[in-house]
């Protein structure tokens, strides 16, 4: 390995880390929520969340005592934030598709008309042989949606996640549960689960924090027919939703309303 290859270096630390996580070697405190126990490292979990720096340091009963209770908390949202202090990643729930099929049919983006069709079809025995869904063409076969992003159950699942890293003071939890959380608003987003986390979202986190607010505004935005759902209406009006979209969906004529005044 050359001295200056820093990447493998990293990964070699980070694996030390991932074995310490997984063995609880050396352990010099628990964290207790719901029935789970986690025992965890002051030099890995601190230096990451400001709750858990000002809890261990000082004479705070806590840190003489080596247990920290988080009672109000839910404790699958509890592992995920354990597991990233020592990952850097997220876990969320496992695809588990009904049928047991862990593929799906890749389709072209180009929806051909009835007479192509039956020409790509006749013409199978020279070239490869040509399936269709809809009007869209069998490119071929790819793990399914849920096997590559996650199941839509993780949705809400990110968005309790981002919480508790505001709650916690863990910058860098809040960044990834987004960062998933955005890819899978788009992929699930005419799902009940979106719903379920929107509201979520709105009632987990104040005002000024606009991370997950826009994810879920934009995802909105772009799917306007959510707001035919009556729950959706109702999750719309009983929070700052509402708002939130009408701002949005307004930005553009108000800029120009703006120009014309100057």
């Amino acid at each position: 390995m050359a001295s200056g290859d820093k990447t493998q270096h990293y990964e070699m630390l980070g694996k030390s880390l991932f074995k310490l996580y997984e063995t609880e070697m050396y352990s010099d405190l628990k964290v207790a929520c719901g029935g789970d126990i986690h025992k965890v490292h002051k030099a890995i979990i601190c230096p990451r969340s400001t709750f858990f720096t000002a809890a261990c340091n000082g004479n705070f009963k806590e840190g003489l005592e080596g247990m920290i209770n988080l009672p109000d908390d839910d404790p699958t949202v509890v592992r995920e934030m354990i597991y990233y202090l020592y990952s850097l990643d997220l876990v969320g729930y496992e695809f588990r598709p009904e049928d047991g099929n862990y593929v799906e049919e890749d389709l072209s983006d180009t929806e051909y008309d009835d007479e192509t069709m039956r020409r790509l079809q006749r013409q199978h025995h020279r070239f490869v042989e040509h399936r269709f869904v809809g009007k869209r063409r069998v490119k071929g076969l790819v793990a399914k949606l849920g096997v590559r992003i996650g199941p839509p159950k993780n949705l809400p699942l990110f968005a309790k996640v981002y919480a508790i890293g505001e709650k916690y003071g863990i910058p860098g939890l809040k960044a990834i549960a987004l960062s998933k959380f955005e890819i899978l608003a788009k992929a699930y987003a005419n799902t009940n689960e979106f719903r379920i986390a929107a509201e979520e979202v709105y009632t987990s986190t104040i005002d000024q924090d606009r991370g997950m607010r826009d994810v879920v505004v934009k995802t909105v935005e772009e799917n306007v027919a959510l707001l035919n759902d009556a729950e959706f209406e109702a999750l719309a009006k009983n929070t700052e939703l509402g708002h939130d979209l009408l701002m949005k969906i307004t930005s553009t004529h108000r800029a120009a309303l703006q120009v014309r005044e100057v």
